[in-house]
């Protein structure tokens, strides 16, 4: 079963496809009080006085914004050493002749 069952916020007795609780909510919410929705995911639905608590340790929340962010790349950025044309002259040609010019 890869689409696992959930509880409708409306009445806990509901159970519902996850892929359905979008619908289904729509159609409880008209005959129960209205819950304060979260901002992060319009699925979660909670009384008034436990939104706060809700939005601050929402799940989505977490994985839309991660606390631990990586930190930024450190090092020092340095000019590269410039390639002289004598190092990299084939060593074959003993005067160093260019004939491509």
């Amino acid at each position: 079963m890869d689409d696992p069952f959930i509880s409708c916020p409306y009445e806990p007795n509901h159970r519902v496809p996850r892929s359905r609780i979008q619908a289904h909510i729509v159609k409880c919410q008209k005959n129960y009080p209205e819950l304060a929705i979260c901002p992060f995911n319009a699925t979660h639905r909670y009384p008034a006085a436990q939104i706060k608590h809700h939005v601050a340790n929402c799940p989505t929340k977490q994985a839309m914004f991660p606390e631990d962010v990586p930190a930024k790349a450190a090092g020092a950025l340095t000019k590269p050493k410039p390639i002289l044309q004598r190092e990299y002259l084939p060593e074959t040609d003993p005067n160093h002749e260019i004939w491509d010019n």
